[in-house]
């Protein structure tokens, strides 16, 4: 009987957390270590559509999933002025699996931790790499204790600015900036909404998120040149004014914009990608999730994308006797499809920056109001399709 495979995870978010359950899932025995010292994150929410909650599904986790989530049958486009332009689907409920279903990242998070551990998964916190030292059919990791071990496969799941990926594939597939902002928030969901609300604005937009009766998130997109630092205490303040600018005053939503006032958890990021061209690994070293393909939230499909990574890998790694072949025919499931939804998700946000100007505004507006809801289907289709 052959050995099961020792696999180092490299970042304990949403997509590494999830590919150690679906590796423990073959038989692999998983080591994930993560630079925090807790599991934590940055951000609010997030929501998978079908192909995430497919991909939950593959590692056992859907059940839970759909307990800690929101079900959202779609979302409601609206102008600067609260007229409803639209209203847009996520699909048909294939499988019994609703369209979409947002949830508290931190509460995936636990969940998914959980779930690893619960698979036998070992985890080693406030650990980083030191050096990789790839041998014919292993990979030697030291680590910054100064502690060694011998692994079949290292997977750098760590994220945009992925330590694993800087130091063996180069510098030269660091971030990329590409001008555009979120500013997210926590509030009461004092609307009792019960899906998505996108209010477009001059030169970006305004989303509200439900992830419960009573919670939701508040993500404001705009397009800001350059990296400004911003005062932690005013941060509140300065979303309350740039979603007021969108609106130009407009009393839409007007009661949301004054909860950001009083709001102590804004967060804001500066959108960045990455594209890793063909191959992802360099022998026994691999990296996936937002490590090999960051892309901008506009098809909400980042995590997603993560997600199906490791489960993708997991699948190949048992089907196939080598973990070359593994990674090969891994590469040839992901690379056209997550190529096809990085791309769109850059398209789209440069769509919705293109509405400063009061003539670009009502192109705008014509477009959410025709258009949108064809572009929409074109990606619950892509988004539907086998990974």
């Amino acid at each position: 009987m052959a050995e099961p495979l020792k696999i180092l995870i490299v970042g304990a978010g949403i997509g590494g957390l999830s590919a150690a359950s679906a590796l423990a899932r073959i038989g692999a025995q998983v080591d994930v270590i993560d630079d925090k010292p807790e599991i934590s994150v940055a951000g609010v929410g997030f929501g998978l559509r079908i192909n995430g909650l497919r991909a939950v599904r593959e590692i056992g986790l859907l059940d839970e999933v759909l307990e800690i989530g929101h079900p959202a049958p779609g979302i409601d486009n609206y102008d600067a002025e609260g007229n409803l332009l639209s209203t847009m689907s996520y699909g048909t409920q294939d499988e019994g699996l609703p369209g979409c279903v947002t949830m508290s990242r931190i509460a995936f998070l636990e969940l998914a931790a959980r779930h690893a551990r619960d698979n036998g998964c070992t985890f080693r916190m406030s650990t980083t790499v030191a050096d990789i030292v790839q041998h014919d059919g292993t990979a030697t990791v030291t680590f910054h204790s100064g502690d060694r071990a011998d692994y079949d496969l290292v997977i750098g799941f760590d994220g945009l600015h992925s330590q694993i990926r800087r130091d063996v594939f180069g510098e030269k597939y660091a971030p990329r900036p590409v001008g555009g902002v979120a500013w997210r928030v926590g509030l009461p969901n004092r609307r009792k909404i019960t899906q998505p609300i996108i209010c477009q604005g001059y030169g970006g937009k305004i989303m509200l998120t439900p992830l419960s009766e009573d919670l939701m998130y508040m993500v404001l997109t705009v397009a800001e040149e350059g990296r400004p630092r911003y005062d932690a205490s005013k941060m509140a303040e300065i979303m309350h004014d740039r979603a007021a600018s969108l609106t130009r005053g407009s009393a839409f939503l007007s009661d949301a914009l004054e909860d950001v006032r009083h709001a102590e958890n804004v967060a804001y990021t500066p959108y960045s990608t990455v594209w890793v061209p063909y191959p992802w690994f360099r022998g026994r070293v691999m990296i996936l999730g937002d490590a090999a393909h960051t892309m901008t939230p506009y098809l909400g499909s980042g995590a997603a994308m993560s997600i199906e990574d490791g489960v993708v890998l997991a699948q190949e790694l048992a089907r196939n006797d080598s973990v070359l072949d593994a990674q090969l025919d891994f590469m040839k499931r992901r690379l056209p499809r997550v190529r096809a939804v990085h791309d769109r998700s850059i398209e789209s946000m440069l769509e919705e920056f293109d509405s400063v100007t009061d003539e670009a505004y009502r192109a705008r507006i014509e477009h959410l109001r025709h258009d949108e809801p064809i572009a929409n289907e074109y990606a619950n289709r892509l988004l539907r399709m086998p990974y």
